[in-house]
């Protein structure tokens, strides 16, 4: 069937791969930014807060506010404290263009290198791969001794291949011990990227990871709770986190997102609608398209119909071998069109992804089982939307007129 028109063919896969392109490409970012897999590995039952508000009211219209990162000091007195989280942490923000000048101490060699600050509850949240040593215990945080933990290529940069476990380096010129090593994080993953993580406390986001998703209710209402502490205690000042988010919230552009389980569920429907709309504008559109060369291909093929129905073939038999046959170009089609989807994601991941060209996608966010699902499943829906009138106009010709080319489809 597939050499009978070599041209139709070829056009019908490639509309089929181009849809299927532009859908798993938006399909590909998003298992990417929330799927649970190492370092992340607890995206599922985390939550953010990752902005504050603290307001004064002068009077029925106005307003003095400070706002930006969670503090330390409102994250040690309201949020440190929460019962049900399983871990709480708190971090600074990463760059990997803004960076600090390091050096081994004694030498007079330096670099200059991204850094996140973090807590030592930090290290609970993340699998890291750990090539040598450990991270920072609780003690050492508590009593402000200053540890790092370095990425691989950073270790080997500055200790050229040497132990670095033990040694000191300089931190803008501040002395800092080196208790462990991991081996390279993409900046793919958000919040555990870094290329060095430093013992200290520090503005940024907290963390909040849940025995279970089941407690996100709970853990809302604690937090809310410890704004209404803020507000008695602070009166005439208030204040309000961004947040908690889940990890599909806290990945939306929208500045403020919503402080409850009700909004957030809201946000959520009104992207999802957006999405469905963009998926059924990117389906419906090339199967518009590929109807007319599936009409085409069954045009040459009516007294090849004929023949069959004349051998007593049922019009579901016509109808499922025309179907069938098309979901075979339509399953060609979405596989290249899953190829060429990965390498969109891979070429245009600064701009699909924020993140930067250097940083690397997991293998195993690419090959996620729910993925090739999706596939197939698209892949499916494209053939019932571009073949089904024209198998089904097939099925219901009759004998006399599909022997005699009469066209009536």
């Amino acid at each position: 069937m597939l050499k009978q028109n070599k041209f139709i063919s070829i056009i019908s896969i490639a509309g089929t791969a181009l849809a299927i392109m532009m859908i798993m490409t938006l399909i590909v970012v998003n298992e990417v930014k929330n799927i649970s897999i190492a370092p992340e590995d607890k995206r599922d039952r985390t939550l953010y807060i990752t902005f504050q508000v603290e307001r004064e009211r002068v009077n029925e219209s106005s307003f003095n506010t400070r706002s930006g990162d969670v503090s330390p000091n409102i994250f040690n007195k309201y949020l440190s404290d929460l019962k049900t989280p399983e871990y709480i942490s708190i971090m600074s923000d990463f760059n990997p263009e803004f960076k600090q000048t390091v050096n081994v101490e004694g030498e007079s060699n330096y670099f200059q290198f991204p850094r996140r600050i973090v807590d030592a509850s930090y290290w609970n949240i993340f699998s890291f791969d750990f090539i040598d040593g450990n991270p920072f215990s609780e003690e050492d945080f508590q009593s402000d001794v200053r540890n790092v933990v370095l990425s691989e290529s950073i270790a080997r940069e500055l200790f050229k291949g040497e132990k670095a476990v033990g040694r000191t380096i300089q931190i803008n010129f501040e002395n800092h011990r080196v208790t462990g090593v991991v081996k390279d994080v993409s900046t793919v993953f958000k919040y555990a990227s870094g290329g060095i993580w430093v013992s200290r406390r520090s503005h940024g986001a907290v963390l909040l990871v849940a025995r279970d998703k089941q407690d996100f209710p709970t853990i809302i209402a604690e937090v809310r709770e410890a704004e209404r502490r803020y507000g008695i205690e602070n009166e005439p000042w208030f204040l309000y986190f961004r947040g908690p988010e889940n990890q599909k919230v806290n990945n939306m552009d929208n500045m403020w997102r919503g402080n409850n389980e009700e909004e957030f569920r809201n946000v959520i429907k009104i992207e999802n609608r957006r999405r469905i709309f963009l998926f059924a504008v990117l389906l419906i559109i090339p199967a518009l398209n590929l109807s007319g060369f599936s009409l085409s291909r069954i045009k040459k093929r009516t007294s090849e119909i004929g023949v069959r129905k004349a051998f007593g073939a049922k019009k579901h038999t016509i109808l499922i071998q025309v179907l069938y046959e098309n979901l075979i170009t339509s399953l060609i089609g979405g596989f290249i069109g899953l190829i060429f989807s990965y390498i969109a994601v891979v070429w245009l991941k600064n701009w699909l992804l924020g993140v930067t060209d250097s940083s690397t996608i997991p293998l195993n966010a690419f090959l996620s089982p729910a993925i090739f699902v999706i596939v197939f499943a698209v892949c499916v829906l494209l053939n019932l939307l571009s073949a089904g009138l024209s198998a089904l106009k097939a099925s219901r010709m009759s004998i006399v007129n599909s022997l005699n080319k009469n066209d009536q489809l």
